[in-house]
């Protein structure tokens, strides 16, 4: 009796115990042998309620919560064009319990001057996901245009530089594109402001503009009823590959115009915290995409992703970055 009266006083301490770490604040990641996080993260997302970015941020931080015994609140924060976000995480403690969400908007902000901030040099890079479709844009001209191929627009440009009008969104991601495709085509273009997606394809159809990069869901309906002509898809490697809404479509790499763009999603905490935190949250996130709910939300809506390796987010975003500083200062979009 006495025997059995001593284990059940051990057991109920240790139960104690456990109860005071979790209301003490620690999360059950301490439990499972990993650092503890704290028993609430707040994701700073510099977007609207609503849009592609918060849907993405509230899936996964749903599945986070659940995993990791944790609360995840997702605080929408566009002060400033999401500066105010990106200094609350950069001057956050460093225990995880403030991260960021953001996406390549904050590389090509960097890169125009608009935000002083680095994402790979001054904060931690908990995880980079890229987008799951190879390729995410396309080039299109109106059904009536004579350019009925890359190659054919190129030659046009070539023989009268500033004179093949593509349409953009002044900074946006088409513009970048029109900026990676005319450094790789050896041309120069004459950027016009077109606006959004479907400004865009108006004013193709309208021919106001000769070509422009579209998202290819925006650009189907317009091809489908032979309004428009898809020449080449934007791939997210410069090994190749083509986008799913257009599998006959080929790419630029396959075309032999070498540039590539793919859409990343940055997870960033502040610049000291630990790798070993770090990788806590990488883990939690990661597998928070595998859940079949997650992806059932976010695949559906063209947000699927798949994640770097731990190791490999650094050096993606450094060489995007790159990359971007380069086009950003061609295009003359550096402030």
């Amino acid at each position: 009796m006495k025997t059995m009266k001593r284990i059940a006083m051990i057991a109920l301490a240790v139960c104690m115990t456990a109860t005071m770490l979790f209301a003490n604040g620690e999360s059950e990641s301490s439990a499972k042998g990993g650092p503890a996080l704290p028993k609430n993260i707040e994701v700073q997302v510099p977007a609207k309620t609503g849009g592609g970015t918060d849907v993405m941020a509230r899936a996964l931080a749903g599945q986070v919560a659940a995993d990791g015994g944790v609360n995840v609140t997702v605080v929408n924060n566009s002060d400033g064009g999401g500066a105010v976000a990106l200094e609350k995480v950069y001057s956050a403690k460093n225990d995880g319990s403030t991260i960021l969400q953001f996406h390549t908007t904050m590389l090509i902000k960097k890169a125009s001057g608009v935000f002083k901030r680095s994402a790979a040099d001054d904060y931690k890079v908990i995880a980079v996901s890229v987008q799951k479709d190879p390729a995410s844009y396309i080039l299109v001209v109106d059904a009536s245009s004579q350019y009925k191929s890359v190659d054919d627009l190129v030659a046009a440009a070539k023989a009268a530089p500033g004179t093949i009008k593509f349409g953009v969104e002044t900074g946006g991601t088409a513009h970048i594109i029109t900026g990676l495709f005319a450094k790789a085509a050896g041309i120069q273009p004459k950027i016009v402001e077109a606006g959004t997606d479907t400004e865009k394809m108006a004013a193709i159809v309208g021919k106001t503009i000769d070509a422009s990069f579209v998202n290819p869901n925006q650009a189907k309906q317009y091809v489908d009823a032979g309004k428009v002509i898809a020449l080449a898809a934007v791939s997210r490697d410069v090994e190749g590959g083509r986008c799913p809404v257009f599998p006959d479509l080929k790419s630029f790499p396959e075309l032999g115009y070498k540039f590539a763009w793919g859409n990343i999603n940055l997870f960033l905490g502040p610049k000291s915290m630990s790798d070993e935190t770090a990788r806590t949250l990488y883990t939690l996130y990661s597998n928070a995409y595998e859940n079949e709910a997650v992806k059932g939300t976010l695949e559906p809506k063209g947000f699927g992703m798949v994640f770097l390796p731990y190791e490999d987010g650094p050096a993606r975003v450094r060489s995007i970055q790159a990359d971007l500083d380069a086009v950003v200062g061609d295009l003359g979009l550096k402030k």
